[in-house]
């Protein structure tokens, strides 16, 4: 199983540094990897093919890195991406195509290790299966598919990125399995895979065409969440 792995810069040097310093990491990490370089935003939409970690350009000539991720997130939710520039100011646009992570020109070696590290922690988390048992059948679902699960009387539907999941159990045990992979029970029917959320709007949780609510209570502890997983990311 290897990390597919996409350079998007229009400088050549950066490019360069960049994927020099990706090649030593994965190295020592004994990591299988591919890797590809783009000199412009749309030569990367146009030959795009789903990736695990994007490096993308903010700043660049033909097309903004901004724009060029909204149209990635339409052909691929699940790729991370991590926003490289040499202005901060765009920090807070990138939680609109959820580029959580940040790095700031000139590329720190050990800042990116450190982001990078975690991109792999990920990057296994998403691979990784749940299993569920049952009375009747066990239930294998990969985490980094799962959008969201909700509870109704004594059933739980877990709804995944192609397929839909109801299942005898309690949203205990299920909430249980999930919290240490990113999930936060923002309402007592409600489980969200944070990594999946696009928008938060009056205590609502929006990811992809669902919308899902926040309970009063619960609000102030999502927000710190958020600001964490978000905090974690910046370099």
């Amino acid at each position: 199983m290897g990390l597919n792995i996409i350079i998007c810069d229009d400088e050549f040097l950066h490019r360069l540094i960049l994927k020099e310093f990706l090649i030593t990491i994965l190295n020592e990490e004994f990591l299988e990897y591919d890797l590809i370089e783009y000199s412009s935003g749309k030569d990367l939409i146009n030959n795009y093919n789903k990736a695990d970690l994007l490096f993308l350009d903010i700043q660049m000539n033909e097309l903004s890195g901004m724009d060029v991720a909204r149209k990635i997130r339409e052909l691929d939710n699940n790729v991370e991406i991590i926003f490289t520039t040499a202005i901060e100011k765009y920090v807070f646009e990138a939680y609109e195509v959820r580029a959580y992570r940040y790095l700031v020109k000139p590329i720190e070696y050990e800042k990116l290790k450190r982001q990078v590290k975690l991109c792999i922690s990920d990057y296994l988390i998403k691979n990784s299966i749940i299993s569920i048992d049952t009375n009747k059948v066990t239930i294998k679902i990969p985490i980094g598919e799962i959008l969201y699960a909700e509870v109704m009387k004594k059933e739980v539907t877990i709804h995944t990125e192609s397929k839909i999941y109801t299942i005898e159990i309690s949203m205990k045990r299920v909430e249980k399995k999930l919290l240490s992979y990113g999930f936060f029970r923002c309402h007592h029917s409600y489980l969200v895979n944070l990594n999946k959320i696009s928008e938060i709007r009056n205590k609502t949780i929006f990811i992809k065409d669902n919308e899902i609510p926040i309970s009063r209570t619960r609000y102030k502890s999502l927000k710190i969440k958020l600001v964490n997983l978000l905090g974690d990311s910046l370099c």
